[in-house]
């Protein structure tokens, strides 16, 4: 008997403390460490100066930077550039935050007259932040984990730090999946493309450096043997065109647009940002920051944008020299950025045609007019009535093809709209053809 109740007690303690392991609130489990900053880091640096050992100091130190981008974060280390400059960036020693035996050069050149260094080295992370944190600096916004990694991959791979990328969305293709034919003039259309530079026309800066950074982006495309507008032509046009202008689009559209149109640009990149220059002790130095937005000329749709910033750059000239040197850093760097994002946006819209306009003179015929839009939309990928009266019709009409190939649809169709046997080719430039009915 005793043995039972003395069983029937241990069961019921049992129960109990079971039931108040139960009850008890769970401990939280420990936090999971941040994983630690390696000791060193490598990184891609890029600098330019008329001095060899100046270039390859700036190329170290802005793979510096981008060591301190990853402790402190894109904001912390733009808000603080001007301390991070003194403590840091415009070291004389800017061995002592590398390994030094792993420093490699990915490219020496000389352009004009700076030499040109892009490196890869191993940055000590540990002097960086050290450094950081006798001055106060290391903290406020943070880039932690696999989003630190990745931005500092995304800058690693061009050289220079990179505040931002503001890509511009691709479209999705429309309409039936082009033919061979057509993709092969897709990419005959791509690699054929006429660009347009010129400055954003509400800029600050002063219109010299703005100037000249259009002058560079010009170079850059034609020593790629890609086809660019002399800045005199847009100069010429702008000044003489202003009237004619305000006629034709009621402003509706940019001049630089209806400029680019008027010069048969396929695509136009406007330039904008602000150049800062300072001298001591006979030495003069500059840095820019800019953005460059590429656009479809025929519709303005964003194509790409992309901001940078230079390194620190160096002339024994001028503070004009230095800052012209900054500008040229940037807009070599920035460029194929810009026009890549172009070429990938327009490879997804050309899909669905090349914008044509079309004009016809002597539309008094309503039906018949109707008649050949509704035949020509069936030989394109789309045609839009832009504006219809007695005496001219407009047309926007997408191709897959050349502005040859819808004149020659234009008359096929033609051919067969009772009271349009007669239409006629009047004029063919740019991107747009005119005819008349003949009536």
């Amino acid at each position: 008997m005793k043995r039972s109740l003395f069983a029937a007690g241990a069961a019921l303690l049992a129960l109990l403390f079971l039931a108040a392991c139960a009850s008890a609130p769970q401990a939280a489990a420990p936090a999971a460490k941040a994983p630690a900053m390696p000791a060193e880091k490598v990184y891609e640096g890029a600098g330019q100066s008329p001095s060899m050992l100046n270039a390859r100091s700036f190329a170290i130190m802005d793979a510096v930077r981008k060591g301190v981008i990853e402790l402190i974060g894109v904001g912390s280390e733009r808000a603080n550039q001007e301390k991070l400059g003194s403590v840091l960036y415009n070291t004389s020693n800017p061995n002592a935050y590398i390994k030094k035996e792993s420093l490699e050069t990915l490219r020496k050149d000389k352009v004009g007259e700076d030499y040109l260094f892009e490196i890869r080295v191993a940055v000590n992370m540990r002097a960086v932040e050290n450094t950081l944190k006798a001055n106060g600096l290391l903290g406020g916004e943070s880039v932690g984990g696999a989003a630190a990694a990745a931005g500092a991959q995304a800058t690693t791979a061009e050289g220079v730090v990179q505040l931002e990328s503001a890509e511009a969305e691709v479209p999705e293709e429309s309409g039936p999946e082009p033919t061979p034919e057509e993709k092969r003039f897709i990419a005959r259309y791509l690699s054929q493309m006429t660009y347009m530079v010129y400055f954003h026309d509400q800029t600050t800066e002063d219109p010299f450096y703005m100037k000249a950074a259009v002058g560079i982006a010009n170079e850059y495309l034609t020593s790629n043997a890609l086809e660019a507008i002399d800045l005199e032509q847009v100069e010429k046009l702008k000044k003489d065109q202003q009237r004619l202008y305000e006629e034709e689009t009621g402003e509706s559209i940019s001049m630089i647009q209806w400029i680019a149109q008027k010069l048969n640009a396929d695509v136009y990149v406007e330039i904008d940002g602000r150049t800062t220059g300072e001298s001591s002790a006979g030495k003069y130095y500059g840095q820019a920051n800019i953005t460059l937005k590429g656009f479809e000329a025929s519709t303005g749709r964003l194509l790409g944008s992309q901001p940078w910033n230079s390194p620190r750059t160096f002339s024994t000239a001028s503070e004009q020299a230095a800052r012209i040197n900054a500008l040229q850093t940037s807009v070599y760097k920035a460029m194929p950025i810009v026009l890549e994002q172009a070429r990938a946006y327009m490879a997804k819209a050309l899909a669905g045609g090349i914008k044509y306009e079309l004009v016809v003179q002597g539309s008094s015929d309503a039906r018949a007019m109707s008649d050949f839009r509704r035949k020509l939309r069936r030989q394109a990928r789309d045609v839009l009535t832009v504006s219809q009266t007695a005496e001219e019709a407009r047309y926007s009409v997408f191709i897959l093809g050349s502005l040859e190939d819808l004149a020659d649809k234009v008359l096929d169709v033609a051919e067969g709209v009772p009271g349009l046997e007669d239409m006629y080719q009047v004029v063919l430039r740019g991107k747009s053809v005119t005819f008349n009915t003949g009536n």
